[in-house]
């Protein structure tokens, strides 16, 4: 197998932030400029790391730089769009150790800066060229349903209470609901345009959200102490419904490691590239989380 070559991207990575720092509604009249709130937020940082593996894949299966980065800017924006609202419904103050959009402009502006960044994202799609513009509705087929997605799991989050008592099964389906469209639209996009079936691109996203469960359960286990009966968290969650003494730190493990195993399984028959992809993303959660990787 190949591994990509992040090399050959470095073009692409500078139009897709010159790109990206368009978007963001101009102001109108004693109004904010979301665009420059949207380029502060971009300047804070982040690892573009969804608009990475889409540039990688498509660049690996020979898509035009057009069509690569169609689908990067889009994924990105929607990614960026998801940050923004986030910060205001958990009220995290700041983002990357910077003040988040909603304390220097208020909630209102952020909740519509993040609709316009939405938007945005289908605005890129819709610069998808020939000759795969045929495959365009089933592009923004999977846009809109890992939106929809996106937003179940959210809103069953944000109901989430100290009393609610939720099983574990019930905690992964959340968090499977949250995480895991955008970690594999970039990879399953690229896979429809070179031709993959519908089986193949589910196997990628039912892939990619069991990387995005493994990846909260290793955010849970640093923030258990300051989640406790603030937010829902998968190390509570496992502590509250354990009544024979099991450890939940050791449950917490063994689930983030059968969670990549199943990712690994779900691509193993796929091409090349989705497989180096979701290498990326297990290498990635391994470089942030070092204390799970000789658990992996």
């Amino acid at each position: 197998m190949q591994a990509f070559d992040f090399s050959l991207l470095d073009n692409d990575l500078i139009e897709l932030e010159h790109r990206l720092r368009q978007y963001g509604s101009k102001p109108v009249k004693d109004e904010v400029s979301l665009n420059q709130l949207f380029i502060d937020h971009l300047s804070s940082g982040g690892s573009r790391t969804r608009a990475i593996l889409a540039l990688a894949a498509g660049h690996s299966q020979n898509l035009s730089a057009p069509a690569r980065l169609s689908i990067a800017a889009s994924v990105e924006l929607l990614h960026q769009a998801s940050l923004i609202h986030d910060d205001v419904q958990d009220e995290d103050s700041t983002r990357r150790g910077q003040a988040a959009v909603w304390t220097v402009a208020g909630m209102s502006s952020a909740i519509c800066l993040g609709d316009d960044l939405i938007g945005a994202a289908f605005e890129e799609l819709a610069l998808l060229p020939e000759p795969h513009i045929q495959q365009l509705p089933r592009l923004i087929t999977m846009l809109s349903r890992g939106i929809s997605v996106m937003a179940a799991g959210q809103t069953i989050d944000c109901q989430w209470t100290p009393n609610s008592h939720l099983s574990f099964d019930d905690y992964e389906r959340i968090v499977r609901h949250k995480s895991g469209p955008l970690l594999g639209l970039p990879i399953a996009m690229v896979l429809a345009l070179s031709e993959g079936t519908d089986d193949q691109v589910t196997r990628v996203l039912a892939g990619a959200s069991s990387i995005g469960v493994a990846y909260q359960l290793a955010d849970d286990l640093v923030d258990k102490a300051d989640d406790f009966n603030h937010r829902l968290n998968g190390f509570w969650v496992l502590a509250d419904q354990m009544t024979d003494g099991s450890d939940p730190e050791t449950v917490l493990r063994s689930r983030f490691e059968w969670h990549l195993n199943h990712a690994r399984e779900s691509v193993k028959m796929l091409p090349d590239f989705c497989i180096q992809a979701f290498e990326v993303l297990i290498q990635a959660l391994h470089h942030k989380y070092p204390s799970f990787k000789a658990a992996a």
